[in-house]
């Protein structure tokens, strides 16, 4: 079932806010998004390291003053800044999921909702 679940907030990704009927659904939502944030923004920094190092290695000489570095830098500059925003819109979904949780536990409570146990533990 949580399979169908996730397809389901998936497709959802860019459908508005009424797929949103209850806090597991905008919780998983939230998540959904991080991933998919993540994954992208990862995507757009590795595409501008390649094109960077791709277009650098063109020598045809100087073009209008500026190197072959200096061509690449501003051709794949703008791809990793967008990979950056990428990292902060992953953060500020992040941080809606968290004040979420924190502004309405005691609705969350109400409605036996449990913070999701940390599986990580520490062994001797």
């Amino acid at each position: 079932m949580p399979n169908q679940q996730q397809a389901k907030t998936a497709r959802n990704f860019f459908a508005g806010a009424d797929s949103l009927t209850d806090n597991i659904a905008l919780l998983e939502w939230c998540e959904t998004s991080r991933r998919i944030l993540h994954a992208g923004a990862l995507e757009l920094g590795i595409v501008a390291s390649e094109l960077d190092a791709r277009l650098r290695a063109i020598r045809s000489g100087p073009m209008g003053g500026m190197t072959g570095r200096a061509r690449a830098r501003q051709v794949a500059r703008p791809i990793q800044q967008a990979s950056e925003a990428l990292v902060i819109g992953g953060r500020y979904i992040v941080t809606a999921a968290t004040r979420f949780q924190a502004v309405y536990m005691p609705e969350l409570e109400q409605a036996g909702h449990r913070p999701r146990r940390n599986e990580f533990k520490f062994k001797a």
